[in-house]
Order: C-alpha cells, then structure tokens, then sequence
C-alpha cells in the first residue's frame, strides 16, 4: 500500500472502515460503459466541454476541407485516404500512447503498482494501480493528461505541416478526442459531486470505489 499521508489523503482501510467517509459508488469495470454512458449525457463542465471540443474539431474540418478543395490541394482520392488514415490512427494506433500517459500520470502521482489491461467485450482500455487512493485533483490530472498531451503534440504537428497534413492530423485529433469518453465522463463524474472526493482501484476484484467525508455540525 503507497503511503500518502503526507499529502493529506486517506488511507484505503480509513476510507472503509472510518465512519467520517461514506461511500459513494462502487464501480464495476465490467459496467464501465453504463456509467460512462450515462455521465456523459449528465450536465455538467466537462461533458459540455467534451461536446463544444468535438463539435468545434469537426466545424473546422469542414471548413478546411472546402477551403483544400477551392485551393486545389485536396481531392477526393486524398481525402478519403487521410480520413481512413487519420480515423484509424486517433482510434486504435494512438491506443498504447493514450495508455503510456495515464501511466505515466500515475507514476508521477507516486504509485506503484500500476497495470495496463483491457476489455475487449466493451472495447476499454484502462491503467489502474492498486490500492493507491487519490483526490479530486489527482483523478483530474490522470484522466486528462493523454487528452492534453497528445492535443498539444497534434496541434504542433498541424501547424508545422499546413496544409499537406492537415486534414489527416484532423481526424486523428477528432477521433483520438472522441475515444477520450471515458475520461471525460470520469471527471464529469466527479466534478459534480460536491466536496473532496477520494478514489481507488481494487485490481483483484476489477472495481473502483469511490468515497466522500461526512460534513459534521
């Protein structure tokens, strides 16, 4: 078990077995599709700011695929090729690298433990490291950090190859943003539950558990 009191964290054993933190969701990652399913559609900052991301993403491609077509750089035969590109690429090659950063988040947490699996039934992907309870600032930074990174890398390489790359980079950014669901649903998830809220992953039992401290008067 990480030890984490000194950065004011609970303990695992506390956050079960203290009376002051009650738990708030018991997460199955069997059932992960569900829950992301359902706080993704649940208003809130960041399932708006997954919707705007994707809507302004896709608006933009579409302007700069008329503008490539009118300039005479693009033609149909090298669009559909840099869409199927760019589309495979930001949903399946850019998998590992997604993954490499949420463990690389974890690593920078402090943890440990961390372990890369997946889900094929549901078509998930997920780091975890076990027992290693974090914040609401903690879980922030570990699911965002591969929607950050690889945004930046992508955005820099656009505009370094303007416009031959563009539209392939695109779709890649496009459709690597839209497999980040999950990780926007988790912060949505949380961001609108009001308080601290503390979570951990159990890998043997394949859960997450996630806790809150009574207020007391």
């Amino acid at each position: 078990m990480a030890a984490r009191n000194t950065s004011g964290i609970p303990e695992v054993e506390q956050l079960k077995n203290d009376d002051t933190f009650r738990q708030i969701l018991e997460l199955d990652f069997e059932n992960m599709i569900p829950f992301v399913i359902s706080n993704i559609r649940k208003p809130g900052l960041y399932s708006r700011v997954y919707l705007i991301l994707n809507m302004i993403t896709l608006f933009t491609l579409g302007l700069l695929m008329v503008y490539g077509f009118f300039q005479g750089w693009l033609s149909w035969q090298k669009l559909i090729k840099h869409v199927v590109a760019g589309v495979v690429a930001g949903s399946l090659l850019v998998i590992p690298v997604h993954e490499l950063f949420h463990g690389l988040a974890y690593r920078i947490l402090g943890a440990k433990k961390i372990k890369f699996g997946a889900d094929l039934q549901q078509l998930i992907f997920y780091v975890t490291a076990d027992r290693f309870p974090i914040n609401r600032r903690d879980l922030h930074f570990l699911a965002l950090l591969p929607f950050a990174a690889i945004n930046l890398i992508t955005l820099v390489a656009i505009v370094l190859w303007v416009p031959q790359m563009s539209i392939l980079l695109g779709f890649f950014l496009l459709a690597h943003n839209l497999m980040c669901i999950g990780d926007f649903a988790m912060v949505n998830y949380v961001r609108n539950e009001a308080g601290e809220v503390y979570s951990f992953d159990e890998i043997e039992k394949k859960k997450s558990y996630f806790y809150k401290q009574e207020t007391r008067l």
